[in-house]
């Protein structure tokens, strides 16, 4: 398994600066747990082994190539259930799509702007 290209970690340390202006204020909707950022997707998934598409993950909108990060987080505000992500980043700029595992496979989470 590759480590985090440093382009990606370089890529993903600046964004996390760029996100309130360019994004607004974004959060994933997964299943199950409390509603994610943007910015808190972005800090757990930086430094985390990048992999290539695979067959089993979620098909992007666009059918581009992908980079894919797994990830485990907390997905309670009590710290107490943890769940397994996948990010998947993909066109230029980059995009983002984010899903959740659970015993049905990989559901995808979704967007919603915070007003």
């Amino acid at each position: 398994m590759k480590l985090i290209s440093t382009n990606t970690t370089v890529a993903l340390a600046g964004l996390l600066l760029l996100i309130p202006t360019a994004y607004g204020s974004l959060q994933y909707r997964c299943d199950r747990g409390d509603p994610l950022s943007l910015e808190d997707v972005l800090k757990s998934a930086t430094g985390k082994p990048e992999n290539k598409f695979r067959k089993e993950q979620p098909a992007i909108p666009t059918g581009d190539k992908y980079s894919s990060i797994y990830f485990t987080k907390s997905v309670d505000s009590n710290d107490i259930y943890h769940a397994a992500f996948l990010l998947q980043v993909y066109g230029d700029p980059p995009q983002y799509q984010l899903s959740q595992y659970s015993e049905e496979g990989w559901g995808l989470c979704d967007v919603e702007e915070i007003h």
